[in-house]
Order: C-alpha cells, then sequence, then structure tokens
C-alpha cells in the first residue's frame, strides 16, 4: 500500500452511501466531505519517524479535482507535527527551520520520498492495534 491508497480507503469507508445515507451535519445538511471533519492517523516510518497527515476539507490538502476539493488521488496533503526536524519537508511547513512544531501543504510525491528515507512506511505500528486503542481512549 502506498499514502495514495491510505488515503483513497479513508475516503471510501468514511463516505460510502451506506453510511452517509440520511445522516446529517450539525446545521442538517446531508453528510459530505465539505462539512465533515476526520482525522487520520499518524503515520510511522520503519526507524520511528512519524508525522500527522490529514486530508478533510478544513486542511491543506488538494487533489486532482484541486484545493480542498474531495478527489480520488491526493497531491498534496497536511503535515504537522514530526517526530523529528526533516530537512526535505522543510520549505512546505509554516516554520522551515522546525518541522517538529508547524504544518504545511505537502505534495506526495516529498513524502515518498521522506518515507523511502526512512525505511518505507510501517504499515503494522500505522494501523497496528495499539493506536487503534489510543484512538479509542481519547475519543
Amino acid at each position: 500500500m502506498n499514502l495514495t491508497l491510505f488515503f483513497r480507503l479513508i475516503i471510501m469507508s468514511i463516505f460510502q452511501p451506506s453510511i452517509t445515507s440520511g445522516k446529517k451535519d450539525f446545521m442538517g445538511k446531508q453528510m459530505s466531505y465539505d462539512n465533515q471533519y476526520f482525522y487520520c492517523p499518524r503515520i510511522y516510518a520503519k526507524d520511528g519517524f512519524n508525522v500527522s497527515l490529514q486530508i478533510h476539507n478544513g486542511n491543506y490538502c488538494g487533489t486532482e479535482n484541486g484545493y480542498r476539493t474531495l478527489g480520488h488521488t491526493y497531491e498534496s496533503v497536511e503535515f504537522g507535527f514530526t517526530s523529528e526536524h526533516e530537512p526535505l519537508m522543510s520549505e512546505y511547513g509554516d516554520n522551515p527551520n522546525d518541522t517538529t512544531g508547524t504544518v504545511g501543504n505537502i505534495p506526495i510525491t516529498v513524502l515518498e520520498e521522506v518515507f523511502i528515507k526512512h525505511g518505507g512506511i510501517d504499515w503494522e505500528k500505522t494501523i497496528s492495534i495499539e493506536q487503534f486503542n489510543k484512538i479509542l481512549r481519547t475519543s
């Protein structure tokens, strides 16, 4: 799996018709990408590096259909709060000197380079039962 497929799976899971049918937001509008905020799990690399990557329409993200627009292929996503400073991500953050305390918009192609540098994505840790339980405890 790669990040593009991971984000596509998240969108498909949240917005499939069997989930959204008849569901309304707090203003009474039909549930959609444009009115729902959701969070993706942190992505972990095999060497321990990790980062928050987010894709809802309130984030810095874009698809083949445009900025903050639903699509099947994310071209850029919002990143935030890396576990360590990552120079490859510096130019894309609000604070280029410290990616551990900033957010920004980063192309998926650059993220692929970052994760290659860090040994690849550790999918076992990213979607582990431990991470799932952390989400349950905080929600």
